[in-house]
């Protein structure tokens, strides 16, 4: 900060007013005419303002009794303590002193937050090594969709739809290669692939939900790398 403006230890005790009259009276005048330092010292305020405006903490009911049972027997030792020493310096060698233990020992708190933090962690890290095992085993090819029975394009929304419900649901197969070819020629969320032929040409059924509808797909190519998007229908509610 530049030496002619103040430092912000002085502008905070100027704020507070512990500044000798004297260099309180600089401080006024610098601020007055010094846009930084002004600045500053409004914010210094406001922060000073807020705080004020906080409620106080409670203390603790077990620590407070705490408190009030030590300072009793700390002042009646001291009292005790004062009379025995005028003969003896060392009186009170020795002997055991009133301490206030361990703070928040009975006060009640999570038994098991330890355990808690720790199995979720355990938990996440399972999530994320089970999840990128996943991935690569889908994208080496070990997740591929199933193959069903062969359609025609002519009633492609009835057929796909009872070969979805035939298998009580098929599956999206997310990160698999059919998942990763589909998504490139389709459009909306895929809820469901399955390898059939389509018209005699091998193909995937892809089944994708929009806002509008639902409705299956047919892809060709994937196999050679060049997919592309063929008939498509809306599955029949």
């Amino acid at each position: 900060m530049n030496a002619q403006h103040l430092s912000i230890d002085e502008l905070a005790d100027a704020a507070e007013g512990l500044l000798n009259p004297e260099r309180a009276a600089f401080a006024e005048s610098h601020i007055a005419n010094c846009a930084d330092c002004h600045a500053q010292s409004e914010a210094l305020r406001e922060v000073t303002a807020t705080l004020r405006a906080e409620p106080a903490p409670t203390m603790p009911d077990a620590v407070a009794h705490r408190l009030n049972d030590v300072v009793a027997v700390e002042s009646a030792q001291r009292a005790n303590g004062s009379k025995a020493a005028v003969g003896d310096g060392s009186a009170r060698i020795g002997q055991p002193r009133t301490t206030l233990g361990n703070f928040g020992e009975d006060l009640k708190r999570p038994a098991k937050s330890r355990w808690v933090l720790s199995a979720l962690a355990a938990a996440a890290v399972a999530l994320i090594v089970g999840l990128g095992a996943y991935v690569i085993s889908a994208s080496a090819g070990f997740n591929e969709p199933p193959v069903v029975a062969a359609v025609t394009s002519a009633d492609l929304g009835e057929q796909a739809r009872a070969l979805e419900e035939a298998s009580g649901g098929l599956s999206p197969h997310r990160f698999s290669q059919a998942w990763d070819c589909a998504r490139k020629v389709t459009d909306g969320r895929i809820t469901g692939l399955a390898s059939s032929t389509v018209d005699g040409t091998p193909a995937l059924l892809v089944y994708t939900k929009s806002e509008e509808s639902m409705q299956v797909t047919v892809v060709t190519g994937c196999r050679l790398g060049m997919p592309s998007a063929g008939p498509s229908a809306v599955l029949p509610g």
